[in-house]
């Protein structure tokens, strides 16, 4: 009975907004409140009065989404409890069973089916009371039996970072457990990897968490899934400068894969934490970046979007670059990773770089400023990240720190005074995993440009008539993932792929995994 109740629930919630063309999204920056003894061995009475610091405060900004009639929102990872400093045993108390969403469970109507679920039931009626969808970062604690599973941890349960999804009504619609962790040892990988996607009459939602994005699975695979248009993305992001800063991957993702992408960061910008925003596939509908500590909440009208760029087949574009010789080439590491440039010295040119078998070319114009300093670089390799290495393959233009040369990828440049006034730029990538990010600068603050003043199409990034503030870099960041283990095949657990939404779960077993 429960499952037909949600499939009228939704067909009637379709009918009554079958006639819209957009709908109306949140997402919360918040600054994450954190216990003055974060890291010690707490009871979980002591953990439900924590976590139910920040509960009160997702509520108050629920309330307020709701009165301006929001649709979905979105609230980031680690936002209930903070995930720094913590061992795994000292964040048990703060996890929660979380049940499977086909069990149809409405924690707010009947709280007492599990034991030690309060937070599930103070979101679960929330989202009731504010006949919204809400998205929100979680911890799952699911038992095992060592003897029965190999993967089982030794203290008889996994620990995952999960986002857990309610509809409306206060139902558990959808849970996904976070594939790549990024120096999270309290939590385990999950020993199966879950696509996840859920229904709404505005339509279907993918799921996954913060360092997902950057890799193959889950992030382009739930997009191969039939009708997803739009990404739901609770994360802890610190901003990696001069390539990765949150607002400006996040954007860039959103427009390459042309779909609607909802980012919702922790505000810790001591720590670098901090970025939010809702993107269109056109551009950005409202972002966050802000050094002052505190919260944030966003809201922007979005498209409808029920299908997305990755579906469609790709042709390769024919694209010819040449090096110039004699350009003055220099070497600088961008995070670590040894980028070949060539220095913009006029106000007005071409130019072009290679590295290994990528060639960047440059076409710009710009308003001369003699005191900065502006290079144009390419990569193609391995990066060497200390917790995953992933193939980049980068074509960029970037404003260096000093005029000394090895100051070219410096991650601490926020400041330009620069304006290019028209720029075309582009690499012979041959994937179209290609993501095009423009980066702005406004008295040290990070902004990102209107889609109304760039395009990006066959693998080309151009503005006619220039940014509306100074430039601090241009590029186009492309993935090859079948690159990340040798070129032979990408992470799989074993292979077994569950695609998960409201209506179909369907499991496919794959012995060894290759893009095309």
């Amino acid at each position: 009975m429960g499952c037909i109740c949600n499939y009228l629930f939704v067909f009637v919630f379709y009918l009554v907004n079958a006639q819209k063309s957009t709908f109306k999204a949140a997402v919360y920056e918040h600054a994450v409140i954190i216990p003055t003894d974060w890291g010690s061995r707490d009871n979980r009475s002591t953990a439900l009065q924590n976590m139910m610091k920040n509960v009160d405060i997702y509520k108050e900004q629920a309330m307020i989404a709701s009165k301006q009639n929001v649709d979905i929102m979105v609230f980031p990872e680690y936002g209930i409890y903070v995930g720094m400093r913590i061992s795994r045993e000292d964040i048990k108390p703060y996890l929660e069973y979380i049940p499977d969403p086909e069990e149809n469970w409405n924690a707010c109507q009947f709280p007492d089916k599990y034991e030690n679920t309060e937070i599930q039931r103070h979101l679960s009626c929330l989202a009731k009371h504010t006949s919204m969808y809400l998205v929100v970062n979680f911890g799952d604690r699911q038992p095992c039996v060592i003897g029965n599973d190999p993967n089982c941890p030794k203290d008889g349960h996994y620990q995952f970072n999960t986002n857990v999804v309610y509809n409306p009504k206060g139902d558990l619609i959808a849970k996904y457990h976070k594939k790549h962790l990024y120096k999270e040892k309290h939590f385990d990988v999950p020993p199966v990897t879950k696509l996840v996607t859920f229904e709404t009459p505005f339509g279907k939602f993918a799921v996954f968490t913060c360092f997902d994005i950057l890799f193959k699975t889950p992030a382009i695979d739930v997009l191969m899934i039939d009708g997803v248009g739009n990404v739901v993305f609770p994360t802890a992001w610190m901003d990696a400068l001069p390539l990765l800063a949150a607002i400006q991957f996040h954007s860039a993702f959103a427009a390459s894969a042309r779909v609607n992408l909802l980012a919702a960061n922790i505000n810790l910008p001591k720590y670098r934490f901090h970025g939010s925003g809702i993107y269109s596939p056109t551009g950005y509908k409202a972002f966050q970046y802000s050094e002052s500590h505190g919260g944030k909440l966003l809201t922007a009208d979005l498209p409808i979007v029920k299908t997305n760029a990755f579906r469609a087949k790709f042709q390769r574009p024919d694209i010819k670059i040449e090096a110039t010789v004699g350009n003055g080439q220099f070497q600088s590491e961008v995070r670590h990773d040894p980028f070949m440039f060539v220095p913009i010295q006029n106000n007005k040119g071409n130019v072009s770089v290679c590295d290994g078998k990528l060639c960047c070319s440059l076409y710009y114009e710009r308003l001369g400023n003699a005191s900065e300093y502006f290079a144009f670089g390419a990569f193609d390799g391995l990066h060497k990240s200390r917790v995953k290495p992933y193939y980049l393959k980068v074509c960029t233009l970037l404003k260096c720190k000093t005029a000394n040369r090895t100051s070219c990828g410096d991650r601490l440049v926020k400041e330009s005074l620069t304006n290019f006034t028209s720029i075309k730029l582009k690499g012979t990538f041959e994937t179209r995993y290609v993501f095009p990010e423009v980066l702005l600068a406004d008295n040290g603050q990070l902004k990102l440009s209107s889609g109304d003043f760039w395009t990006y199409k066959d693998g080309t990034l151009e503005s006619k008539h220039g940014f509306e503030h100074p430039v601090l870099s241009v590029s186009l960041l492309a993935r090859e993932y079948e690159r990340d283990n040798g070129g032979e095949k990408d992470e799989t657990d074993g292979g077994n792929y569950i695609y998960s939404n409201l209506f179909l779960i369907t499991v496919v077993a794959i012995a060894t995994f290759g893009i095309e």
